[in-house]
């Protein structure tokens, strides 16, 4: 019977020490498992984070591209104003010179005028290094153009 006791103490002893290392491995695994949801929990929080940063990002970058697209929009208006503004400069001085070209020549023409005849003006040319005078028939003298070419 003792021999059968210190059996069943022996086995007690066992299944107690099976307890205390199953308890221990028990709470071992209940703290990792609230270090685990601890973690977990942070972590939901940085994704959180970064899903909110990510989400301003693209709203910043979009209010960029709008404003990038504005701009070019108002450098390519501004750009159309400029070469219209340029080609109304240079109709403007082709004009000019076109003007100053005309006056020059009613100036010279005015300058070497000598007279009016009854069938135009009269300039004071060179021919062949000889002044001579020139009569101008003008469009308008129908009569007397037969007169005009005997003179």
């Amino acid at each position: 019977m003792e021999a059968e006791m210190r059996r069943l103490k022996l086995e007690l002893k066992q299944t107690m020490e099976m307890y205390n290392t199953a308890c221990k491995e028990a709470l071992t695994a209940q703290q990792k498992a609230i270090e685990l949801q601890k973690w977990k929990i942070e972590e939901e929080k940085r994704l959180e984070e970064a899903r909110l940063a990510e989400e301003a990002a693209l709203a910043i970058a979009e209010k960029e591209r709008e404003k990038s697209k504005a701009a070019i929009e108002a450098a390519e208006a501004q750009k159309r104003i400029a070469e219209l503004e340029a080609q109304k400069r240079l109709k403007a001085e082709m004009k000019a010179l076109k003007e100053a070209e005309e006056k020059r020549k009613v100036m010279d023409a005015l300058s070497l005028k000598i007279g009016e005849g009854g069938y135009g003006p009269v300039f004071k040319c060179l021919l062949d290094h000889t002044p001579v005078a020139v009569k101008v028939l003008r469009p308008d003298a129908a009569q007397g153009r037969s007169q005009f070419q005997r003179e």
